[in-house]
């Protein structure tokens, strides 16, 4: 049996490929939604046409900030104590490998579930790295527990997979031709969706880490930041639920409010995101897969970070903020440069290699 567990609205966007590939040639799996984001990804299997989960950690909330995040872990501990009740109730019996994907507090709950109920462990986007413990933080920290202990290591790029053997994990080191995300980022991409807008120039601006979002300074800055960008162009600011919470936090949504030339959207489908993204000059995040996308789709993108664990554009079409000024006005002044410099190859189909892969491991 093929067990998925996910959590996040990104594993979910990330391993609907997956999920297709294996309901098309007939494969039965389990899917498990830890609960991270019940309510989005709820939406999401909706979106990208996926039969509900056979199990659920937590159904019917999202964590948007740490009390709920305390919450969200305190319930998942007592259901995990003990190892009998998760290989019933949460893999149903049954043997076979698990899959988790990603660096998230979902990505290491999985790793731990199914160690517990002794399966092995197949981690999706592997060899990632930041090489910096406290960028982003605890991502990377996550990211590496998941690649020592998990079983089988999908890297989705060359640079990644040579990570895995730096790391001296090379025995369980997969290459494979493509991200799952853009799967998904070329599915959305073929729905209708109207954009809804009156402009037809805007910049896309989204923000949701923890760590962007929780220190007064890191905020303060971003929305200083988008002030100055929206006296060049009009700015759509999608906004998560866990953003909104800070801003109103610190007073600083009133001041956003005030900006003649930013409009606000709360969390969108995928759909329309990516429609969005595809429609926007530029865009402004400090989301990873967001980084992917804007490569995927050939967009500017000034990412919100210090570090990031991707290579996607780098040198190309995505600029480090480093949360300069500087950064920000050069990318302003120069961003219609900021293009690839080859054609994407959109032919791959990492979901089916996943898949074929696993079709050929012995069952136990």
């Amino acid at each position: 049996m093929i067990h998925i567990a996910i959590g996040t609205k990104a594993q979910a966007i990330k391993m609907a490929p997956v999920i297709r590939v294996l309901k098309q040639k007939g494969i039965a799996f389990n899917l498990i939604d830890l609960g991270q984001h019940s309510l989005i990804t709820k939406n999401l299997r909706e979106e990208f046409g996926l039969d509900e989960p056979q199990v659920y950690l937590s159904k019917g909330s999202n964590v948007s900030s740490l009390t709920q995040a305390f919450l969200w872990l305190i319930e998942v501990f007592f259901k995990s104590l003990s190892s009998l009740r998760i290989k019933r109730e949460i893999f149903l019996n049954q043997g076979g490998i698990c899959l988790i994907h990603g660096d998230t507090a979902s990505t290491f709950i999985g790793l731990y579930l199914a160690k517990r109920a002794r399966l092995k462990v197949a981690h999706i986007e592997a060899g990632l790295r930041s090489f910096n413990w406290l960028n982003p933080f605890p991502e990377e920290i996550l990211r590496v527990i998941a690649m020592r202990f998990s079983d089988i290591l999908f890297a989705p790029s060359g640079w990644a997979f040579n990570n895995l053997i730096s790391m001296g994990l090379q025995e369980k080191a997969i290459l494979i031709s493509g991200n799952t995300s853009m799967e998904s980022t070329l599915y959305s991409l073929n729905r209708n969706v109207a954009l809804g807008l009156d402009i037809d120039k805007f910049a896309l601006v989204t923000v949701h880490r923890m760590e962007n979002i929780l220190p007064r300074k890191r905020l303060e800055f971003i929305v200083a930041a988008i002030s100055e960008i929206g006296n060049k162009i009009p700015i759509v600011f999608v906004q998560h639920p866990a953003t909104i919470n800070q801003l109103k936090r610190f007073k600083l949504q009133d001041k956003l409010n005030k900006m003649k030339n930013v409009r606000f959207l709360e969390i969108l489908s995928h759909h329309h995101f990516i429609h969005l993204l595809k429609a926007c000059e530029f865009v402004i995040t400090d989301g990873g897969s967001i980084q992917e996308e804007s490569y995927f789709l050939d967009r500017p993108c000034l990412l919100l970070r210090n570090r990031s664990e991707r290579m996607d554009g780098f040198g190309e079409n995505v600029l480090l903020c480093e949360f300069s000024f500087e950064r920000i006005n050069y990318f302003l002044e120069h961003y219609q440069t900021f293009k690839r410099k080859a054609p994407l190859d959109t032919t791959s189909k990492p979901s089916e290699e996943i898949v074929q892969y696993l079709k050929k491991l012995p069952e136990k």
